[in-house]
């Protein structure tokens, strides 16, 4: 998984009341099959960890082959900012 410096820029303003300051990339169920999911967590001993700037991001094993070639990006709208997934296969 690579990760923008916006993405990394929008993760610590959004961490900065949490007490971990680490995200876990996981797979999850979606509505056609596995999807991957962000959450913050603290790394499980099995996943592959990366440090960016600061900030902890580890990947599951079962969402390695997922991640692999997703970007974790911040997208503007009218509405706001928010993170994206860039590249991320769609299951449906």
């Amino acid at each position: 998984m690579n990760v923008t410096n916006e993405a990394i820029d929008f993760m610590k303003a959004a961490l900065t009341e949490e007490e971990t300051k680490s995200v876990r990339i996981c797979t999850e169920a979606g509505c056609c099959g596995p999807t991957i999911g962000l959450h913050i967590a603290a790394p499980e001993t099995t996943d592959d960890v990366k440090d960016y700037d600061g900030l902890t991001f580890a990947v599951a094993k079962d969402a390695e082959a997922m991640a692999e070639n997703v970007t974790l990006d911040v997208e503007s709208t009218e509405d706001g900012a928010s993170l994206v997934l860039r590249g991320l296969q769609q299951t449906c």
